[in-house]
């Protein structure tokens, strides 16, 4: 018997947007509401604990217009959640066209480490063709550099919801709240649309939250230091130093998470950056959910695993002219080829993933880096497969093993104080 289907008031919703996310938190402080205001606050209230607990119903909502992008956001990352919940998330509904298609920015969140915009578009013509080209984001006039991330296609796209990731390695300076973003589009039969909208910030840009917490962790003979947790509205992030006298190259901090006092885990970024710096090169970060908006006494930080693997032992290497594999280390047991651009490889699965970025860092003979082009998955019940592209070179590389199943140490727990 087929479920009944699920009537959400699209029109009610599309009316009042975003602003209903935050009314039903003003609404629980006051005592005087008139029936209108109560009936949406009511409304809200429901489609936030909605959203959070069905994914059915989450669906729904992402459908209607100028939700999308938020919800999908709210669902899959408790951070985002509290940014809303916190009146933190700003509105900017504003609306540009040109040459038939339309894009609203929705709104943005802005902090120190990063700003993410989130956006429609919509057109008069087929969009299935459509794609994002780049994006340009301006503080006053100087262009920010480094570049968001974003998605720049979806396969059987009737219209888009979606969202621009900027990230800061540094603190941003808001010298200025006036902003203005550029979205590059390309069409087949349109050609070119750049559409530009300005906005300006009115929230107050949140202080992110420094603790130097110095806290040496040994698994196994092997040694890494966290050194900082930094916390803002977009994320949590906790700064790592490796050991230089480790005799293992530590690949992964697998299934790293923050649980809050309520025993709530805020694990790591799914659909944004995760990782920042080179774990190679020594120091890197860890991007965790935010926990910005829960002070306590103490953070516990949960580890599932680290995963290792002997130092000079981490790489193989081939030669793209003549397609072989000149060596790999004697415990890697995955089928390697090698085309004229790319490496495949076949890898027994070890759990439930269905897609793993098993080595996408390369340095050709001499030195250079050999540029990464992206990555294809698939698998089946038994093997995970893997296509890694790079430019067109017929030399020989060296390539990275970015991850290997090969645990040091499991179920780590470490508390560290905050104050």
């Amino acid at each position: 018997m087929n479920k009944p289907l699920i009537d959400v008031p699209k029109e009610k919703l599309q009316q009042v947007r975003m602003d209903m996310f935050r009314k039903v938190q003003r609404e629980k402080r006051t005592k005087k509401r008139i029936v209108s205001v109560t009936f949406i606050s009511m409304l809200c209230f429901c489609l936030i604990f909605s959203i959070r607990v069905s994914p059915t119903i989450a669906s729904q909502v992402a459908k209607i217009p100028g939700f999308q992008a938020i919800v999908s956001a709210v669902v899959r990352d408790k951070g985002i959640k509290d940014v809303v919940d916190n009146d933190y998330y700003e509105e900017i509904n504003t609306t540009q066209s040109k040459n038939g298609l339309s894009l609203t920015l929705q709104g943005v969140i802005a902090d120190n480490t990063g700003l993410v915009l989130y956006y429609d578009a919509d057109a008069s013509f087929d969009m299935s063709e459509v794609h994002l080209e780049e994006v340009q984001l301006f503080q006053g006039d100087e262009e920010i550099k480094g570049g968001g991330s974003f998605t720049s296609h979806q396969s059987y796209q009737t219209s888009i919801s979606s969202s621009v990731d900027y990230s800061f390695s540094e603190p941003f300076p808001y010298t200025s709240k006036d902003f203005k973003v550029v979205f590059r589009f390309y069409e087949k039969d349109k050609g070119n649309i750049a559409i530009t909208i300005p906005f300006s910030l009115q929230n107050e840009i949140a202080k992110e939250k420094i603790i130097t917490a110095d806290r040496t962790v040994d698994v196994g003979g092997q040694k890494f230091t966290i050194t900082k947790i930094r916390r803002s509205p977009l994320r949590t992030a906790i700064d790592i130093e490796l050991d230089e006298a480790n005799t293992m190259q530590i690949l992964a901090l697998e299934d790293i998470a923050v649980e809050l006092e309520n025993g709530e885990r805020r694990e790591g970024i799914k659909y944004g950056l995760s990782l920042g710096g080179g774990i190679r090169d020594g120091k890197f970060t860890l991007n965790l959910q935010s926990n910005y908006f829960h002070d306590s006494d103490s953070l516990k930080i949960l580890i599932g695993a680290v995963q290792a693997v002997p130092k000079g032992e981490d790489f193989i290497e081939v030669d793209f002219g003549t397609k072989e594999v000149l060596t790999k280390p004697d415990y890697l047991d995955w089928d390697i080829s090698v085309t004229e651009q790319s490496v495949s490889f076949a890898a027994k699965k070890w759990d439930d993933r269905r897609a793993h970025s098993f080595l996408n860092s390369a340095v050709k003979e001499d030195g250079t880096t050999l540029k990464y082009k992206g990555s294809s998955f698939s698998d089946d019940y038994q093997y995970l497969f893997e296509t890694e592209n790079f430019e067109k070179y017929d030399g020989k590389a060296k390539m990275y093993i970015n991850y290997y199943a090969n645990p040091i140490g499991k179920k780590i727990e470490l508390n560290i104080p905050l104050q």
